[in-house]
């Protein structure tokens, strides 16, 4: 990979990720997952950017047959976590899955709740490689029969569907706009965040070897103001949901 470095969110931007976002019919989702594959037999899982645990920590207490690791680069957010006996946790850049690993260790279940918008680079086309690559990292580390599920936000364009992604990119990366940004109401501002449109996205999937198993979208979300819209080109937001997997099953 690249030897320029993922960008980092600072500790206040941090904290205001420390929270759980799987819930109510996104937790459904999981469940079905799991209980359809896994249902009474042993199962290991790696939660890519898992940060405090939570996410882990819940599937531990419902599935007693799981294993779970989690990798982060932000060591105040692992620090959060509790002690697990079936838990290991990895201070780590998603860059490294593979030199960690080395192919030795295969996971059934890859997860990245809302983690792939946040590896970002200093340039659009650097970014949008991290992505590509962190999902083949994650491909290789797939047992045969696994899959990979994808939390995502999804920002379509009202005529061109990539638009976006690239100004969103754009104004929350500059650090010369942090600022402004910031007070704009972007808590990833001088940072930057990296949303796909679910076109870009399955593109990304197709081209790192991977198929789409299952795609499942979510309630649209109806609080954008509308002069935001019209200056990002934004046209239907929401969370989407990819079940990924090395074949068709």
């Amino acid at each position: 990979m690249n030897n320029e470095e993922i960008r980092q969110l600072n500790n206040q931007q941090l904290q205001e990720f420390d929270r759980e976002y799987v819930g109510g019919l996104k937790w459904k989702t999981i469940q079905t997952l799991i209980e359809h594959n896994f249902n009474g037999q042993r199962f290991s899982f790696l939660d890519i950017g898992g940060g405090n645990g939570i996410f882990t920590d819940r599937i531990l207490q419902n599935y007693t047959e799981s294993v779970g690791t989690i990798i982060d680069n932000a060591n105040v957010l692992l620090k959060l976590n509790k002690p697990h006996i079936r838990k290991t946790l990895l201070l780590a850049s998603v860059e490294e899955l593979n030199n960690i690993f080395q192919g030795q260790t295969k996971f059934d279940l890859i997860f990245f709740n809302w983690s792939l918008h946040h590896f970002v680079k200093n340039s659009y086309s650097e970014t949008r490689r991290i992505q590509y690559e962190a999902l083949i990292s994650a491909r290789n580390l797939l047992s045969e029969n696994g899959y990979i599920s994808i939390f995502e936000n999804i920002y379509d364009g009202i005529v061109f569907t990539k638009l976006p992604s690239y100004l969103v990119f754009y104004l929350t990366s500059s650090k010369i706009l942090a600022s402004t940004m910031k007070k704009m109401g972007a808590n990833t501002a001088g940072c930057g965040v990296c949303f796909l449109s679910k076109a870009q996205w399955e593109d990304t999937i197709t081209n790192a070897g991977l198929i789409v198993s299952q795609y499942t979208d979510y309630e649209k979300w109806k609080d954008i103001n509308i002069m935001r819209r019209i200056f990002l080109h934004i046209g239907p937001v929401r969370h989407g949901h990819f079940l990924l997997s090395k074949k068709q099953k």
